[in-house]
């Protein structure tokens, strides 16, 4: 017979944790709670209440395989926990209900009173108590924080633009790398912006944050070298053009050309930019820029004297063909005949 302060199973325990693991602080307290499991000797399974949640992670499984008889324990971990559960999730809840149940960080949607299946329950939060969240005891560690800024489409190019290529090897490029990305984007106005930034203020003062960037814009290039942060600019034109001619202006090491760079090399280039001394670098390109442009306020005052040639430039026509044209008065007439109700 055992006392209370001995374990019930004192040998062969076997845990299966679940929860909804959908979050990363769902996966903070997830890697916490197994931490505490291995130090107690416990082996244990992960399975998510929901099946389409196990690619996640290579080492999950599906409850629904297991055999219940094989633990002695259910660890339910973290998120909200409502009373419709074991009808919800029946093939964890439902099947594994001989187990002891452990809620672990739970919120309780409902007073205890009226919902309370946990053996022993830990909660987060109830209506009798509240702890900090176990996230706080996870250390996650540390990565590079690498912006990304892509052009989406300039028709100018025609067929020689690749940015649809050149986003989808770039994200591929940074997933290897396990690096945090932080989307930026320099379009205007803000409500056009895919990152939500309305100024240059803005954009620089985020990019300023950047251990590294990676884009396909010329201005992403010269804004991350400005404020000092390496870049991995990728020129996404075949042939090359003007963020080549830009960087290497600069003398900027890390310019590549989507069409000729293997993914190997984009590899290695972004490590070289994630370098410490990668910094410098960038600030060296930008002490370059600054001197090229000394004599720059100079020559726009010449510029502003110049006198009109009118002669060299085309004279403008409407090229709207007749078709065009009834198009543009057919709309014209809609306006008119069913005007927009404020």
């Amino acid at each position: 017979m055992t006392t209370p302060s001995q374990p019930r199973h004192p040998r062969n325990r076997r845990a299966l944790v679940t929860g909804h693991f959908s979050t990363v602080g769902d996966i903070e307290v997830l890697r916490h709670v197994e931490t505490r499991l291995r130090a107690l000797g416990v082996p244990f399974e992960v399975s998510p209440y929901t099946p389409d949640l196990l690619g996640l992670e290579p080492g999950w499984v599906d409850a629904a395989t297991l055999d219940p008889a094989d633990f002695t324990h259910l660890v339910v971990v973290c998120g909200p926990y409502a009373p419709n559960y074991p009808v919800k999730y029946p093939h964890i809840l439902g099947r594994f209900r001989d187990c002891v149940q452990v809620g672990v960080n739970l919120t309780m949607v409902a007073p205890l009173a009226d919902c309370d299946p946990f053996d022993a329950l830990l909660e987060r939060d109830s209506d009798r108590t509240v702890r900090p969240d176990l996230s706080f005891l996870h250390d996650a560690g540390r990565v590079p924080v690498v912006g990304l800024c892509l052009v989406r489409s300039q028709g100018e190019y025609g067929g020689r633009q690749l940015h649809d290529q050149a986003e989808t090897r770039l994200r591929a490029l940074l997933a290897r790398a396990g690096v945090a990305v932080v989307e930026l984007d320099t379009t205007l106005p803000r409500a056009r912006n895919h990152a939500g930034i309305g100024s240059g203020a803005e954009f620089e003062s985020i990019l300023a944050r950047m251990d590294a960037l990676v884009t396909t814009r010329l201005h992403g290039t010269v804004l991350a070298l400005k404020n000092g942060v390496p870049v991995l600019a990728v020129d996404a034109i075949q042939g090359r053009d003007k963020v080549t001619r830009q960087a290497e202006l600069l003398g900027w090491p890390e310019i590549h050309a989507l069409d000729s760079a293997s993914d190997d090399a984009l590899d290695q280039a972004l490590a070289r930019c994630i370098e410490p001394a990668a910094k410098d670098r960038a600030a060296a390109a930008a002490a370059r820029a600054r001197e090229l442009l000394a004599e720059y306020d100079d020559a726009f005052a010449a510029a502003m004297d110049a006198d009109a040639q009118p002669d060299r430039r085309p004279v403008a026509r409407d090229r709207r063909d007749r078709l065009s044209a009834l198009a543009a008065r057919y709309r014209h007439w809609k306006r008119r005949r069913f005007p927009k109700r404020s």
